[in-house]
Parts: structure tokens; sequence; C-alpha cells
């Protein structure tokens, strides 16, 4: 990861180098073309001055062999047809002797100041700049060589060279800030594949920026640490589920291996212990179904039609609650517990009859097996209707004269496995998932729970479920 990074870097210190280089070279090509055309400009000024001259010594009656100019110039005269009668060279270099196909000589022809700049014929490695123009019968034609110089302006002044310095180092500058906001997500993101791979507890360390980068990377932790949450909640629930079936089963197979084992076992103690046996398989039976309903509520939660795993139904409370007392009165009836329920013959809700049952009968059996001897349950409920969706919710109260929760404990009652007094817990055979499945029975309608500590003793527990539609 560590040689990506530095080839990422230097790949953009390349881009950077590169950039400069065409700035530069854009510069200098743009200066040497000001440069160009000034010299251009300033020696065409000088070449007029230089025919000003030549004609006004030939109005003055001079042989033009005896003119004489300024070194570096020189002069041709023609006539209208273009044939030279003089030129100040033709004692260096062949001249020819008709000059009238040359753009200067042309555009001069036709009354306008002709300019052209190309190698002489006598001298093909030497630029030089002509200028011609028309007086009466005759073409004057001024040259120099020429000699790209330094506008003297920029001689005198260099702030042009000066803002080409302040706009290359203003980019350069803003370049090594774009650099370093670009190379930042990039580490942190090779921060974050290292916390993924070595130590996902540092995950929550890592910083991200605030832009949709930052966004993506937050996204990918918070996904990876509830992959991670998940993982180690399944594992948990693994270990969990292998624990608890291993207990009524090690039971079984120790009631089953006396029975053969013991040739001499009398018809009651057989029945003795075939009834222990058979008591842990219901237990283990129970432990089953108390899974599968947390699994299938799972499921529900992540399904968009909880229809597809549980029948959504017209329940009504009462006749549900009549069931569950028909189901587990005995045990009621055993403890010395009483049940009183005001819960109207009439209170009905669209839900899952199931859940509803389950919801019930756990928080039933909750206050049998943690509750005590001789205590009194009491369940009320009282119908609301729900502001703007057009349907209502019930609320119930749920209440024990039990032992209670320790007041340490009390937000934990709901999670799965959870067990407020373990030796005793198992001796009753409970399996610690009751309060669970009503935490979730509730949540599939839709409603909260909450439990709290009763006055003088016991346990009070407020939840709402919410009537249904079939899209639920």
């Amino acid at each position: 990861m560590k040689r990506l990074k530095l080839t990422y870097r230097y790949r953009l210190v390349i881009y950077l180098l590169i950039l400069l280089a065409l700035l530069a070279l854009f510069f200098v090509l743009h200066a040497s073309r000001q440069s160009r055309g000034y010299s251009i400009s300033a020696l065409q000024g000088e070449l007029k001055a230089t025919i000003a001259d030549v004609l006004d010594s030939l109005a003055e009656g001079k042989d033009p062999k005896t003119i004489v100019l300024q070194p570096g110039f020189g002069f041709t005269l023609a006539d209208t047809l273009g044939n030279v009668l003089y030129d100040s060279r033709q004692k260096d270099i062949s001249i020819p002797d008709n000059i009238s196909g040359l753009s200067e000589i042309v555009t001069a022809s036709t009354g306008a100041d002709g300019s052209a700049l190309r190698s002489s014929i006598g001298e093909p490695d030497v630029e030089y700049l002509y200028y011609a123009r028309r007086s009466g019968d005759l073409l004057v034609r001024s040259y120099s060589k020429f000699k790209m110089s330094r506008p003297s302006q920029i001689e005198k002044d260099n702030t042009y060279f000066v803002f080409i310095a302040i706009l290359l180092g203003a980019l350069i500058v803003s370049f090594i800030y774009i650099l370093r906001r670009l190379y930042k997500p990039l580490k942190t993101y090779s921060e974050l594949v290292s916390a993924i791979r070595e130590d996902s507890s540092r995950l929550s360390d890592i910083h991200f920026g605030n832009d949709e980068l930052g966004d993506v990377g937050k996204e990918i932790a918070d996904t990876f640490d509830q992959l991670e949450k998940a993982k180690k909640f399944k594992q948990q629930m693994s270990h969990n589920i292998a624990h608890e079936l291993k207990t009524p089963i090690t039971g079984v197979r120790a009631y089953l291996e006396t029975i053969m084992n013991s040739e001499d076992m009398s018809v009651e103690q057989m029945r003795k212990f075939v009834s222990k046996a058979y008591s842990q398989t219901l237990r283990l039976s129970e432990l089953v179904n108390e899974v599968s309903t947390l699994n299938k509520l799972d499921e529900s939660a992540e399904n968009l039609s909880s229809e597809k795993i549980y029948k959504i139904e017209q329940v009504n409370v009462r006749e549900c609650l009549d069931a569950i007392l028909d189901e587990i009165g005995y045990k009621l009836e055993s403890h010395g517990i009483s049940f009183n329920s005001r819960i109207s013959s009439g209170l009905k809700l669209s839900g899952c009859y199931d859940l509803i049952y389950s919801l019930f009968k756990n928080l039933i059996d909750n206050s049998i097996e943690h509750g005590g001897d001789g205590i009194q349950i009491d369940l009320s409920a009282g119908i609301e209707q729900v502001s703007g969706e057009g349907r209502y919710k019930i609320n119930f109260t749920y209440t024990d004269t039990g032992k209670g929760v320790p007041a340490e404990a009390m937000d934990r009652i709901f999670e799965r496995f959870y067990r407020v007094e373990e030796g005793r817990t198992r001796a009753t055979g409970g399996s610690g998932l009751g309060l669970a499945i009503v935490k979730n029975a509730v949540a599939f309608h839709k409603g909260t729970i909450t439990a709290s500590p009763k006055a003088g003793g016991g346990i009070v527990f407020k939840f709402s479920l919410y009537s249904l539609d079939e899209k639920s």
C-alpha cells in the first residue's frame, strides 16, 4: 500500500513539473513573439526615415552613389516596372535586374508602403527587413539586417517578468495545496484498510474529511463495524445456543444411560428417570422454538414484507390471553399466583396472533420463574388513536409483585441469553430468551417497551402494540 501511495505522489509531482514547463514555454513564446513584433516595428520606423533621407538627397541632386546612410542600412532604386536602377549593395553581392515580383515592391507599386521580412538572395542565412515606397515614377526601398532586440520598455521596466514570476509562484503554491488535499483522503483510506486488516478497534480513531470522499469513508467504516458486530453477535449466539442445548441433552443422556446400565432398576425408579428425561426434552423443545421465533423476527425485520413470514390478522386480545391461561394455568396454581386481567372482551387489533401469544406467555412465564410464589400479576390496556395516521395503538401495563430486578440489571433484561440470577435461572429451566422475544414482538408491531421497578417490590412493563395493516 505504501509503494502505491508514493507512486501516486510522484505522479502528481511529475504532472506539476509538466504543467509548469508548459506554462514557462507559453510565456517564453509569448515574450519572444512580443519582442519580435516590437523589433520589426522599431526597424520599420528607421527604414521609413532612411527612405525619407534618400528622397531628400535625390531632391538635392545628389548622385545615389554619394548618399551615405547610417551603418547597416542600404537602399534600392527602381522604376515603376521594377527594373533596378541602383542598389547600395551591388558592389558586394549580385543584385537581380528586376524586383517587380517581390511583395514589398508589389505593394509599393499600388501607392501604399510595403514591407517584408525574408532572407537575402545573396545572403541566404541572414534575414533582412525591407521597406518600400513609391515616389512619382521612382520606387525607393530601404533595408537592414534584422536582429530581434529586447523592447526598451521591458528593458526599463521588469513588471512583466515580475508578473510572470508571481503567477508561476501562485500556481506552484496552489498545486502544492491541491496535492496535499488530494493526498489526505488517500492517506485516510490507507489507515482505513490497515485498521480493517489489522485492528478494527482503530476505526473510531480515523478522522474522515467533510466531503464526498469522507462520507464514503464513514459509510465503509460504519458498514464494516456493523458487520463485525453482527459477526461477534452471531458467534456469541452460536456459543450460547450450543451451551443451552448442552444442558438438557446432557440431562437426557444421563437419565437414559442410568436406565440402560441399571438392570435391577424398579419400574417406579425407571418411570422417575424417564419423567426427568422427558422434562428435559420439553425444555429442549422450548429452547428450539424460542430460537426459531427470534430468527424469524430477525428475518422479518430485514424483509420488506413481514406478511411473507408472519400472517397479519385480527387478534382478539382477551381470547389470546384465555388460550395462554388454558395452557399454563396449572403453573400459576402450583405457585399460588393470581392473574388479574382488565382486558375488554372486544379489544382487538390487526397483528400477528403467534407473536402476541408468545409475548404475553413469556411475560407470564418470566413472572412464574423469577417472581416467586404467592405473587400477583395485573394486566391492563387502553386504546389510543394515532394522530394523522388513521389507525390506533393499544397501550398495555403489565405488573407483578415478585422479587423484581436489580437496578443495575434493568437495562439488560431484554438482551438475549441474559440472566439476572445465573444459577437460579438454570434451576428453573429458563433460557434467557423470553424477554428478548417480548421486545422483538413489540418491535414487530411498531411499538416500544420499557421496564421499571414497581413500588413495594416487583416489576412494571409498559408497552404498546400498533394495529397493523396488510402492508406492515
